[in-house]
């Protein structure tokens, strides 16, 4: 065995894992359990133990964050360039796939990749061509129609949509598909879409990479959509080892199109998958694990597994009942300033809701007791306006047919050159056939804008024209920063004295500094490092999660706090309407919601603050609220009740073990139906066994009291 890795540094079931040499891997691994470890020891143990090159390994991950992290830890033990190893997330492994194959799918040799903010614009734009009514039918929802159709890999015309909205939203899709062909552009959905047609139908290209990939990982398997799990089988080869790493309880991306159950289809798809669990939990104290454990227990399709620590019980998870949301608010911060004062530093605290809406009384308190704080997930680095801004000018002076990015920029800085004058240059550029940018001069000869527009669009036709003498030179840095000052921007920014402006300033200063970086990296020979900067900067757009730590609070949406972890968690909000979520349970979706309160529990490592409010205003009116059922299915003895007036709603006992599992249901916080007063949630209980009577806030009927055992309730 080689000494660059260690595989004693692995528990038994992590290096059975491993070590597997059956040809395909099902690694069910809980929170905490170290499946990046296994991941990057599987790679080393395939080409230390068992000759594999290191570039005939494709490792697909969901976040470019996730993908830094394994070739830097690869690159940490080989002695090798790890940065032309197949490592990245779906979208950046099939970019490099059509773009060494460009032709072959008829793609021009610098396409661009647009993100969703270009293709919202461009929706809005194909609307107003073809007149379109957006109050009836919103930009947004036709790209969410698009997106989704390209997940299940199907064209414009393939669609079989018969109803009045959606034969629209096909419309302009087709529209759309036609658009971005002609301007050489592709987003998200289309950069899978489009690899994935290439390898069915051209068996050659599908030879080369079934040869050059003798074994394919993937991350966060529980995540993977029908088109990339469609996408993996067919770049699987019978020779092919696959190795699937996932936890079917942290499935909490059903809303945008993953498949959990693909877990149960890779199983009958690849014949004589062994199955690996990875129970122990290196991340949380046993309370904590008790805890999650007894949540996720209550969902019914799941594999089957239990978290355990070595390490002790910890303190009892806190579970705070508020008056409301407010007295919600300042028990938590004020916890959070006990905190900060003992042995804490700010941004090892997070507060994780449900709900964006939710952050709002938070941060009104954090701000009134002057506590940094950051949302999590808010707008990234390339996302940011000015930052795009200059990312298009350098998109239109690379391609002029981008119509996208001229409309962008045409007018910023201020040009003079109003909505009038667009439209009046769009309809030119349609009844010509030309980009927007090439039917400048075309539009000038015909004298067709007054002297003042047409002087103000010559200027801005010379600028790009300059632009482009510029990238014909070989710095990066200095082209960026060359056309941050000669577009004028920094000047706008510079005459505003406001502390925005001034964020803006060291925003495109840290742009040149991006840029000086990105030439350490490693580009494909089919590009150009211009391409090969665009392109970066609208994979690294694409991703959803941030990554700058600064000394602040942490808040962001439970969705959000997937993969990360933090000493002390409050998990706010915990009613029922609000979590699990009113749509959830009308939607029948219960178990995914359980798993994201799995998921938010599984997040803390020292400490848990569980939180409820009795009252919350909602649409401008106080609602009485219950305790989420969730809190029903904690066991009492991990859990202190402190608050106003806590309600005794827990488990009567915890008696979850590796060996035994706690099977009952408590009923209350349960939504029940009765067939007189309809629907409504259990509120309290009292008396036993045939005495026992229940309390249930109905939607319609209000408050009632019944006999458990003739009211026929039925828990829906």
């Amino acid at each position: 065995m080689s000494s660059n890795y260690n595989l004693n540094n692995l528990n038994e079931a992590q290096r059975d894992a491993v070590c597997n040499l059956t040809q395909n891997s099902l690694v069910i691994a809980g929170a905490g359990s170290g499946k990046t470890r296994v991941l990057i020891q599987r790679i080393l143990w395939l080409i230390e133990d068992n000759e594999y090159s290191p570039f005939s390994i494709l490792a697909v991950t969901f976040t470019n964050k996730a993908a830094r992290e394994i070739k830097t830890r690869l690159a940490d033990t080989l002695n090798i360039s790890i940065e032309s190893m197949w490592v990245g997330t779906f979208h950046g492994i099939c970019y490099r796939i059509l773009r060494a194959n460009y032709q072959k799918v008829s793609l021009p040799k610098n396409f661009q990749i647009i993100d969703t903010d270009d293709q919202i614009r461009i929706i809005k734009r194909i609307m107003k061509d073809n007149e379109i009514d957006n109050s009836q039918i919103l930009p947004k929802q036709v790209a969410w129609y698009i997106n989704k159709k390209k997940d299940q890999s199907v064209r414009s015309h393939k669609t079989k949509d018969d109803d009045f909205i959606s034969i629209q939203y096909n419309k302009i899709y087709k529209a759309y598909e036609q658009y971005c062909n002609e301007s050489g552009l592709v987003d998200f959905g289309e950069i899978i879409l489009r690899t994935l047609e290439l390898l069915k139908k051209n068996n050659e290209v599908k030879s080369y990479y079934h040869n050059l990939f003798r074994s394919i990982l993937i991350d966060e398997f529980q995540d993977t959509n029908t088109i990339q799990y469609e996408l993996i089988k067919i770049m699987t080869s019978k020779e092919t080892s696959v190795f699937a790493v996932g936890d079917d309880d942290q499935s909490i991306y059903g809303w945008r199109g993953a498949k959990v159950e693909n877990i149960d289809k890779f199983q009958k798809d690849y014949k004589g998958t062994k199955v690996f669990r990875l129970e122990q939990n290196y991340r949380s104290t046993g309370n904590i694990l008790n805890a999650a454990n007894s949540v996720i227990l209550n969902n019914n399709s799941r594999m089957g597994k239990n978290l355990w620590t070595d390490d002790k019980n910890g303190d009892l998870i806190k579970i705070f009942s508020a008056s409301d949301e407010g007295d919600e608010a300042t028990f938590v911060i004020e916890t959070i300033q006990s905190h900060i004062y003992e042995d804490y530093k700010k941004n090892e605290i997070a507060i994780l809701y449900r709900s964006n809406a939710q952050s709002r009384v938070f941060e009104e308190k954090l701000i009134m007791k002057g506590i940094p704080y950051k949302i999590y997930g808010g707008f990234r680095f390339f996302e940011r306006a000015e930052i795009k801004d200059v990312v298009a000018y350098m998109r239109i002076a690379v391609s002029s047919k981008d119509d996208n990015s001229f409309e962008r920029i045409v007018n910023t800085p201020p040009r003079g050159i109003g909505e009038k004058t667009k439209n009046l240059l769009r309809e030119f550029s349609k009844k010509n056939k030309v980009s927007l940018y090439d039917s400048i001069p075309l539009a000038l000869e015909q004298s067709i804008f007054t002297k003042k527009t047409g002087d103000a669009l010559l200027e801005f036709y010379n600028l790009i024209q300059v632009i482009k003498s510029i990238l014909e030179k070989d710095d990066l840095p200095f082209q960026i920063n060359e056309i941050i000052k000669i577009s004028q921007m920094k000047s706008m920014y510079e005459k505003n004295k406001t502390e925005q402006a001034r964020s803006k300033l060291e925003n495109l200063d840290e742009l040149v500094s991006a840029a000086q970086e990105f030439l350490n990296a490693d580009i494909d020979e089919n590009e150009t490092i211009i391409d090969a900067f665009l392109t970066h900067t609208s994979l690294e757009s694409g991703e959803g999660q941030g990554n700058d730590w600064d000394e602040c609070i942490q808040m962001m949406t439970l969705h959000s706090s997937k993969g990360l972890e933090f000493p002390v968690v409050f998990l706010v909000g915990l009613e029922e309407n609000l979590f699990p979520s009113r749509m959830s349970v009308e939607e029948d979706n219960l178990e995914e919601e359980r798993r994201l309160c799995y998921v938010g529990i599984t997040r803390a490592r020292h400490k848990l603050y569980m939180t409820h409010a009795q009252m919350r205003r909602q649409y401008g009116s106080e609602n009485y609220c219950m305790p989420s059922r969730f809190l029903s299915e904690i066991p009492e003895d991990v859990v202190e009740q402190i608050g106003f007036n806590p309600k005794k709603f827990f488990k009567k006992e915890n008696i979850i073990d590796k060996k035994n599992i706690y099977k009952e249901n408590s009923i209350m916080g349960k939504r029940v139906l009765h067939k007189k007063f309809g629907e409504g949630v259990v509120i309290s209980a009292e008396g036993a066994d045939a005495n026992t009577r229940v309390q249930v806030s109905f939607d319609e009927a209000g408050i009632k009291w019944l006999i458990l055992a003739i009211a026929n309730l039925e828990v829906i």
